[in-house]
């Protein structure tokens, strides 16, 4: 599509800076009511309104934002619909009131003029509330380590659990159980560490809170006759205990025979954790702590409940064909043990974190929504000892200078508050729904967890984010001042046990019409956050429909078709002719990557990956997401002092550039035939050639800045044209050149009967401009 205007790069800017001061990016920046009857299909995914892409903002609630107001005390709140005193507030000082912009209710006023606090004055749209009760237990970690692995991946697991203990907040309680045939719980605040031992039969019942109690023969909720004190212990005491057990632990015993599989009692290793997390709520059944179970694992399980395939290695795990043809005998029995194992996660406040290694899946599928929708990590790596697993635990409990503690937030609940021309379709994110209905919820519009106005999840970082889509009512449907206010609640505790209560308040225009004349507004529409969001809604899709592709494919078609019919500027039946505004030319790209990307197109990917690929889409902030869905390429030319970034396409490859590619998930460093042979001889070595050897180090550099902030790592491949490992960057590149086309040697050639960008578009267009939108 031809591209029109200038200024992109402000129109980048002017979004990241929104996202900057209040951590909200939305799809469209001033949105039309919905025309009397809206042609889009409703049900989940399928949600198509008559604007095409919906309008949806992508959140991190708990952005870093310096400096944020600050208000010791309980938030002024409507005593109608529930909505937090902000600067849309209408003061009236004459009859101590505050009118609600949502609801217009009146509401008692407790300042003065001279004295207005920072949630009513002008201009501040994001107020951080410090709740006066008692602080929160410290928070708890629970480590369950696999000893039924090698001895050098088992000296790894230590070498990691050994560096996160330094880093956790000295308060904490730490527990640790150990897992191999049989499941082994740790009493570390005891003389001589004693060890009470589960032996994981899986013709045993499942372990039971009332069952774990009796075995490790402790009370609930009593420190010292409880768990606290004797299996749970301060980090600041636990590393001494923890680091004499390590010294003494060794792989299981147990002999392996040929062509079998370790037997592995994971399911009841997380059923003993979850019963001692459980333990720690008092008789009354209150919830007092919150925390993490970290799993580490390099393999699947094989024994006891939640068990995924058998102990014969004739038997494969499940692939995404195996459960198509429904021959994955053992995925629904676990799938139910998962589901059991997140509610009582849920219940009690805890997520859990998975770090697997393995050549093979482990299960990530059956525990996936113990995992995701808690929000825990999934860190994914060949080996305990690759940079990747041991850089991603340490920057899991880094510490952040603007608030002191762990990079770590518990007991988090979101909350949306509407005015009336908006309604709450659904959220996609790593959270789950607490059924809270008011009359923000659509009735007609689903997407993702719906039907609330409200969602938890266990623990978040300051990067965690979650996609809120809307449904715009009817005009008229209720009182309107032609603005669309949206206020976003978030409560949470810290890692020093304090509660508190973010609330954003967002403001918008309410367009007139949903006319390109009118929606051609500069900075009407935010090109990376509407990727983001039908990224998150294609991916979402793909799960309900049992990753079928077709479906989705034909749904993300049509979506994009109906765009550009309504955005572009054409004559009907003349393809050259159409042409789309700067502000919409890249959503059609987007859209090409995203259907060849590893969240739709599950073929090259085991059960596992494509679970790890969608949770981080799920989760990760919208440049991020952008990322993944359409990697950066930067080039290094000789003799260029900076790198120039260049189209994500096989001719960009040259023999004589170095290319820096970003997926997310890996960063692939590409040398040229040329630049290969000249490293190869040592030319770099040579004074004459230093602008050669700061050509080969200036990719690393960049390389670096990347890896300080990005969580989980990626992994690096460095590699060579025609190479074996070229083909990471291949995979991604649009395949301008391939084996059907006539080109010469010096092109570098990929070899796919995939379409490749310039036919989609060419198709694009033909389609579109069939008819007058």
């Amino acid at each position: 599509c031809t591209l029109l205007g200038a200024g992109r790069g402000r129109e980048m800017e002017y979004f990241q800076q929104l996202e900057d001061n209040d951590g909200v990016r939305w799809t469209w920046h001033t949105f039309p009511p919905k025309p009397g009857k809206d042609k889009g299909a409703s049900n989940g995914a399928m949600f198509m309104p008559d604007m095409v892409v919906p309008l949806a903002c992508v959140i991190t609630p708990l952005k870093s934002r310096t400096p944020t107001p600050t208000i010791t005390g309980v938030p002024n709140k409507c005593k109608q619909c529930g909505a937090v005193s902000n600067s849309f507030c209408r003061l009236d000082f004459s009859g101590r009131c505050w009118t609600c912009p949502f609801c217009r209710t009146r509401n008692d006023l407790n300042c003065q003029p001279d004295s207005i606090t920072p949630d009513f004055q002008q201009g501040v749209s994001t107020v951080e509330y410090v709740l006066p009760r008692a602080a929160t237990p410290p928070p708890v970690f629970i480590y369950i380590i696999d000893v039924a692995t090698s001895p050098g991946e088992l000296e790894g697991e230590k070498d990691a659990l050994l560096q996160s203990l330094t880093r956790l907040p000295p308060d904490s309680l730490v527990g640790l159980i150990t897992l191999g045939q049989h499941v082994t719980v740790w009493e570390t605040g005891t003389e001589g560490s004693r060890s009470i031992v589960f032996t994981g039969d899986p013709k045993t019942n499942t372990y039971t809170q009332d069952k774990v109690r009796e075995y490790l023969g402790v009370k609930r909720g009593k420190t010292g006759q409880g768990v606290e004190g004797k299996i749970l212990i301060p980090a600041s005491e636990a590393e001494i205990a923890i680091q004499s057990i390590m010294e003494d632990l060794q792989p299981d015993p147990w002999a392996i025979p040929q062509r079998t599989r370790a037997q592995r009692a994971t399911g009841a290793s997380l059923e003993v954790a979850v019963a001692i997390a459980e333990l720690l709520a008092g008789h009354d059944g209150k919830v007092t702590h919150h925390g993490r179970i970290m799993l580490f694992l390099s393999g699947p399980c094989t024994r006891g409940p939640g068990r995924v395939v058998s102990l014969s290695e004739e038997e494969t795990l499940r692939s995404h064909s195996d459960i198509k043809d429904g021959q994955a005998p053992h995925m629904a029995k676990a799938t139910e043990f998962g589901k059991d194992i997140a509610v009582r996660l849920r219940d009690i406040g805890f997520a859990l974190d998975l770090f697997m290694i393995s050549l093979d899946q482990v299960g990530l599928l059956e525990v996936s929504e113990a995992v995701v929708y808690t929000g825990g990590y999934i860190l994914s790596s060949d080996t305990f000892h690759s940079p990747v697993f041991k850089n991603s635990i340490q920057k899991m409990f880094e510490r952040l200078p603007d608030r002191g503690t762990n990079n770590m937030f518990f007991d988090v609940v979101l909350e949306v508050q509407t005015s009336s021309e908006t309604k709450i379709a659904g959220c996609i994110g790593p959270c789950k729904s607490l059924g809270k209905v008011n009359p923000c919820v659509s009735s007609k519009v689903e997407v993702g967890e719906a039907g609330t106005c409200a969602w938890s999840t266990s623990v978040m970082d300051q990067n965690t984010s979650f996609a809120v889509v809307f449904d715009a009512e009817e005009e008229g449907s209720g009182p309107s001042t032609g603005n669309r206010l949206v206020q976003f609640i978030t409560s949470f505790v810290d890692c020093n046990g304090v509660k508190r209560l973010r609330v954003t308040t967002a403001c918008q225009q309410i367009a007139k019409s949903s006319h390109k004349t009118v929606m051609n507004a500069v900075y009407a529409f935010d090109q990376l956050t509407a990727a983001t969001v039908i990224g998150r809604m294609a991916a979402k899709y793909m799960e309900q429909s049992g990753n079928t592709l077709s479906p989705v494919l034909r749904w993300v078609d049509r979506l994009l078709i109906k765009f550009v019919q309504k955005f572009a500027t054409y004559n009907v039946g003349d393809a050259d002719s159409l042409q789309l505004a700067q502000q919409y030319s890249l959503f059609p790209q987007f859209m090409y990557h995203l259907r060849r990307s590893e969240f739709l197109q599950v073929f090259n990917s085991s059960v596992d990956e494509t679970v790890f690929f969608r949770s981080c889409l799920y989760r990760e902030t919208v440049p991020q997401c952008v990322v993944m869905l359409q990697p950066s390429l930067m080039a290094y030319d000789y003799g260029v002092a900076d790198p120039s970034p260049v189209l994500l396409d096989s001719k960009s490859i040259k023999f004589d550039n170095i290319l820096l590619c970003d997926t997310y998930f890996d960063i692939i460093i590409h040398h040229g035939r040329t630049i290969a042979e000249w490293r190869d001889m040592k030319y770099q070595d040579q004074p004459e050639y230093a602008a050669f050897n700061q050509q080969l180090e200036a990719p690393h550099r960049d390389m670096a800045r990347v890896l300080e902030t990005r969580f989980p790592v990626p992994k690096i491949t460095i590699c060579d044209q025609y190479g074996s490992q070229a083909r990471y960057l291949l995979y991604k590149l649009n395949p301008s050149d391939t084996n059907s086309n006539n080109v010469g040697q010096e092109i570098q050639v990929i070899h796919t009967d995939d379409a490749n960008l310039q036919t989609f578009m060419s198709k694009l267009k033909k389609l579109a401009c069939v008819q007058e939108a």
